[in-house]
């Protein structure tokens, strides 16, 4: 597997992702008779691959390399970005969402990068693996890819077992939101929801936005100030452990707008926090029902005053907390670190079999 997402410090996004892919290796060397695995890193591990040139290099060159050492019948396993374009092994890639190909990155060289050798790299693969139905449909039109060489495979938390269980914290209500402070999360949308909370909640709440800060974060600050609660808006960086402040939150908004899955309501479902989200069609796929159970906590995407409404009823309601809560751990229950291990060595198998 390229660890190239587990090199440096605080995972985000994709090192989640590896990182989730990583511990269903283990589940799976556990289980499963004659089967191994290696995951190779850029070295030194505690630096990651900041700039696009070092990507490129590693994935071309180092990373291609690396896997001609591999004994046979080996495979590659790609879980984010680039892939080497002639790769001596079976590849298989994961395509989290066609984000970045419509981004306006900055330079020549990275939307070179992120536009087409990005792309080329997926569309040598033996098997691409996507989170969502949603997303598998937008490789097969987008890039031509085959839909039989598609398959879906949904996530799991990686606090699926923790010990720690949510209970409606005391104290003052704190909204989290978590991930990239970039305009498709919704963020304008959480703000404007939170000024229209009715006195004395609005001033008691606070709106906790824990990720990596982009020149959004100036937007949003300009924002809540003029509609008079900037005091009620604070931001944190990413940490390596959220459990806490899962923890001690009184729900998860995720009021996206554009996602290729949408880990951390997941996250937060697993750990038993209620979760209010958007009902885009990508987050619909895996929150919206269960079974006969329609998730009573999404609403309509961009609809500050809906929000507004679940956020309040999620604070003064406790029996609706509770139902919130009881979903999310229906979603929970149903996308596992087994599921997802089993998904993963039937794909590989059928990949080997093929080759």
């Amino acid at each position: 597997m390229d660890g190239q997402a587990l090199a440096g410090g605080i995972p985000t996004g994709f090192g989640v992702y590896a990182q989730l892919v990583a511990d269903a290796l283990k589940f799976l060397q556990r289980r499963e008779s004659g089967f191994a695995h290696t995951i190779v890193k850029p070295q030194p591990e505690d630096r990651p691959l900041a700039s696009v040139w070092r990507r490129v290099l590693w994935e071309q060159f180092t990373l291609r390399s690396k896997c001609g050492e591999a004994p046979r019948p080996a495979l590659l396993h790609s879980p984010c970005l680039g892939a080497p374009l002639f790769s001596p092994l079976p590849l298989v890639c994961t395509v989290h969402d066609l984000i970045l190909l419509d981004e306006d990155v900055p330079g020549v060289f990275a939307r070179e990068y992120f536009r087409r050798l990005v792309p080329a790299g997926w569309r040598q693969a033996k098997l691409v693996l996507t989170d969502t139905e949603y997303v598998r449909r937008r490789v097969t039109e987008r890039l031509r890819i085959p839909a039989e060489r598609v398959v879906v495979l949904p996530l799991y938390s990686r606090y699926e077992d923790s010990p720690e269980r949510w209970q409606p914290p005391a104290g003052p209500p704190r909204f989290l939101m978590v991930g990239t402070v970039e305009s498709r999360k919704g963020f304008t949308t959480a703000v404007s929801a939170l000024a229209q909370l009715p006195e004395p909640l609005r001033s008691e709440a606070r709106l906790v936005i824990v990720g990596k800060r982009t020149k959004h974060a100036v937007e949003l600050m300009s924002l809540a100030q003029r509609l008079g609660v900037q005091q009620s808006v604070e931001f944190a960086d990413y940490q390596k452990e959220l459990v806490p402040l899962y923890l001690g939150a009184s729900a998860l908004l995720f009021p996206s707008r554009h996602e290729g899955f949408g880990l951390p309501p997941l996250e937060a479902m697993s750990l038993g926090l209620p979760v209010i989200l958007s009902d885009i069609a990508v987050l619909r796929e895996t929150y919206e029902r269960i079974g006969d159970a329609a998730n009573p906590g999404m609403f309509s995407s961009g609809d500050e005053s809906a929000l507004a409404q679940l956020m309040r009823k999620v604070v003064e309601d406790s029996s609706f907390a509770a139902s919130v809560a009881s979903f999310g751990r229906l979603v929970a229950r149903r996308l596992t670190r087994a599921k997802f291990a089993e998904g993963l060595l039937a794909s590989y198998r059928r990949v080997t079999a093929e080759s």
